[in-house]
This record gives C-alpha cells, sequence and structure tokens, in this order.
C-alpha cells in the first residue's frame, strides 16, 4: 500500500474546503507554501490553473513522508491552511486534517526559528543521546528467524487492540456533523488480566498545540468510556469489543494511562514484559531489531518489522525505525521473542542527522517508553497496581 498521510475522502475535503475559501488564487497559494522548500513546490505543484495546482500539490504532499530537509511538508501546508482559515467555521476542516496526518495525533515541533515555545516534545528531542558519524549498516550474520517468530506474533496480537476514545469538552461528549461521535483513535495492549496500558495522550484525545489537554473531569470520563476492538485484523474480521470502566493509573511524562476492563471482557493473557532494557548505544552499528503491533490511523493491524532498527537504547528511553501513523500510539514495542521492551508513544527528529540506512537518509525515529520506567513508576506509585502486574506475569510461567 502506498505511503499516505490522510485518507483520500479526507484530502478531497480539505481540497475543496481550500478552493471554496479562495486558497487557489495565486496570491494565496505562495502563503499556503511559504515555509516548504520552492524546489518540491516547482516539481509537485502543476496544472493549467490555481485549482489544479492546489490539487497536485496537496496530493504530492500527501504521500511525501519527509522531506530530505527533515521537513513534513503536508503538516506545515495545513497549519499555513488554519492560519490563513482565521478563525471561520471551515478552519476545523484543516484542524482535523492535521490530526490525522502528524504522526501518531502529534503535530510536528514548530521551529525556534519561527518564535514557538519549547515544548515538551522539544524538550525531548534536544535530550536524545547524539554522537559522531552515520548509522550505515554492515550485516555479517544470519538474520533469518525461527518460523516459530510467526506463531508467536499471532498469539501475541490476540492481545494487541484498537482503541476509540469519545472526546468530552466540560463533560459532554463531542459530536461531529451528521451526529457522529468526535472519536480520538490508538492502540492498546494487555499489561495484566483486565488491566490494559496505552498512551496517556491517547486517553487526553487532544490535539497538541492546538487544544489545552482535557480537564481532569474530561480525562476521567474518556477513561472510563474507551471502546476497546480485539481482534481488528481485516475489514471482515469479527471483532470482540468491550469498554473501558475507569483510567486507574497515568501519568503524563512517562506518557502511559492504565484502563480497568470489566469483568466480562473478552479473556486476553497479558503480553510478556522484558526483564531487562534493549540496550544499544548510537555508535554501535544497528543491529537489534524491535516489532511494532500497531493499529496505524484505526485501520486493521498492522505489524512493522521492516528496517525496524534500534537506534538507541537505554533504561530510559528505546528509539527505533520501525513505521508507524497516527494511531499508532500506544503499540507495544517488542524484541523478536516478542517480549514487549517500550510502550510507542511518538516521533522526533534524529539530531545531527540525516542518517543514512541502506543508502537512504533518514531524518526522523520512533520512540517509546521502556516498561521498565512504567513499572518503577507504579511500584513507587500504585503498589497494588504493580503487584497485580507482577502475579500476571508470573501467571503465564514458561508456556
Amino acid at each position: 500500500m502506498p505511503f499516505a498521510y490522510l485518507d483520500d475522502l479526507t484530502l478531497l475535503e480539505v481540497q475543496r474546503t481550500a478552493i471554496n475559501l479562495g486558497f487557489a488564487d495565486e496570491g494565496q497559494l505562495d502563503a499556503l507554501n511559504a515555509g516548504i522548500p520552492p524546489a518540491f513546490v516547482a516539481v509537485a505543484m502543476q496544472g493549467g490553473n490555481a485549482q489544479a495546482k492546489l490539487m497536485t500539490l496537496t496530493a504530492r504532499m500527501n504521500a511525501t513522508r519527509v522531506l530530505m530537509s527533515g521537513e513534513v511538508p503536508l503538516t506545515r501546508w495545513l497549519h499555513n491552511a488554519i492560519l490563513l482559515a482565521g478563525g471561520v467555521p471551515e478552519e476545523m476542516v484543516f484542524r482535523k486534517a492535521l490530526e490525522r496526518a502528524s504522526v501518531d495525533g502529534s503535530a510536528p515541533p514548530a521551529s525556534t526559528a519561527e518564535g514557538a515555545a519549547e515544548s515538551d516534545q522539544d524538550l525531548d528531542v534536544a535530550a536524545l543521546p547524539a554522537g559522531p558519524g552515520g548509522l550505515e549498516i554492515v550485516i555479517e550474520e544470519d538474520d533469518t528467524l525461527d518460523v516459530g517468530f510467526l506463531h508467536e506474533g499471532s498469539a501475541a496480537s490476540r492481545s494487541v487492540a484498537k482503541l476509540l476514545v469519545h472526546r468530552h469538552f466540560n463533560g459532554t461528549p463531542s459530536m461531529l456533523a451528521g451526529n457522529r461521535p468526535d472519536l480520538g483513535k490508538g492502540t492498546g495492549w494487555m499489561l495484566a488480566p483486565r488491566l490494559l496500558v496505552t498512551n496517556h495522550h491517547v486517553v487526553n484525545a487532544r490535539i497538541p498545540r492546538l487544544e489545552p489537554p482535557a480537564s481532569p473531569q474530561d480525562f476521567e470520563l474518556q477513561g472510563r468510556s474507551i471502546l476497546v476492538q480485539f481482534d481488528f485484523h481485516k475489514a471482515s474480521s469479527v471483532i470482540a469489543a468491550t469498554r473501558s470502566v475507569a483510567c486507574v493509573a497515568n501519568d503524563r511524562t512517562l506518557d502511559f494511562a492504565l484502563l480497568r476492563l470489566p469483568d466480562d471482557a473478552p479473556d486476553r493473557p497479558p503480553l510478556r514484559l522484558r526483564p531487562t532494557p534493549i540496550t544499544k548505544p548510537q555508535e554501535r552499528a544497528l543491529q537489534e531489531r524491535v516489532n511494532v503491533l500497531q493499529h496505524p490511523n484505526g485501520d486493521p493491524m498492522r505489524l512493522g518489522f521492516r528496517n525496524n532498527f534500534v537506534v538507541i537504547g537505554t533504561e530510559d528511553k528505546l528509539s527505533y525505525l520501525t513505521d508507524t501513523a497516527g494511531g499508532s500510539s500506544g503499540s507495544p514495542i517488542c524484541d523478536d521473542a516478542w517480549f514487549v521492551a517500550a510502550l510507542h508513544r511518538g516521533w522526533l527528529t534524529i539530531p545531527d542527522g540525516p542518517v543514512k540506512v541502506w543508502g537512504k537518509e533518514i531524518s526522523q525515529e520512533n520512540y517509546g517508553t521502556p516498561v521498565g520506567q512504567i513499572l518503577q513508576h507504579l511500584a513507587a506509585n500504585h503498589p497494588d497496581l504493580r503487584a497485580e502486574i507482577d502475579a500476571g506475569q508470573a501467571a503465564l510461567g514458561d508456556t
């Protein structure tokens, strides 16, 4: 499937709205394209009139993951469209598209050159360990796997679920046109019997930089009514569904949240937790790999396992090159034995990048919170939940 940030219907709505607002005028096109490398615009924007130019450019941007400069052209364009819309109702079309287009529902950090305030994610980028040299790969060993890898991965997938979070504002459920619920998307997985883990920002269900965090009341309401869908592997899948009854623990810094499932929820075993972190200094050649079971864009489950090299592995952070997309937040980051090493949370720009992998320059990497950090936090703040998780892991035995 070709890469695309937005599905066809969403892209068409963005294009139609921009044209209706007069953004296809030559002068407005220049403003929309501000900050996007002119060379890219010159190649991508084709057509005999301004409307055709807008449509060809947005279509090309939708299929362009990232430029060599590290710029994501579609998200830059959508930010510009939001500013030009200037508070008219149609502005929400661009805001919704930006939420979907951004990896894991998180817009790229704004450049400090534009006067943007430093954010938590900006600090994460600065804190990521950096070292000299590239990441050229020299593999001098057999990297095939026992076929049991497939069977065990299939079993693990049964404990991973798509999450749909009904957004609330001031205690009221948010609805879209046609009386459709306003839903945030994510992924979660079983950490213990009746305990599912995902990201804090999945439960929060707000657009970073564009919306304030959910109030404690709204966060609680959202956390106790999340639709949890197991077995969504293809469009025709028979889904085993349930709803959370409470968010029993969360931490914004570590970006995790624990959801309690009801007693009649589908019986799914917890995933095994890796007892030690994956260790990978940046200066060492790429070798370690991870595997990500995820629901990108709320679609049927996909497995990210190609070019899935670990870039940095420490007790505090795990970063990797596995592909993800919006809706992948909360996915388990597994080693080749399907032990969970980390909770996927987002992406970062690689410091001193781009780096080279298989001859290609890559400017961004995904990252997650190591499970050891989450367990330590629970031991200090929720010892009963930590004991529940330990008991669930012990019950798995050696099977």
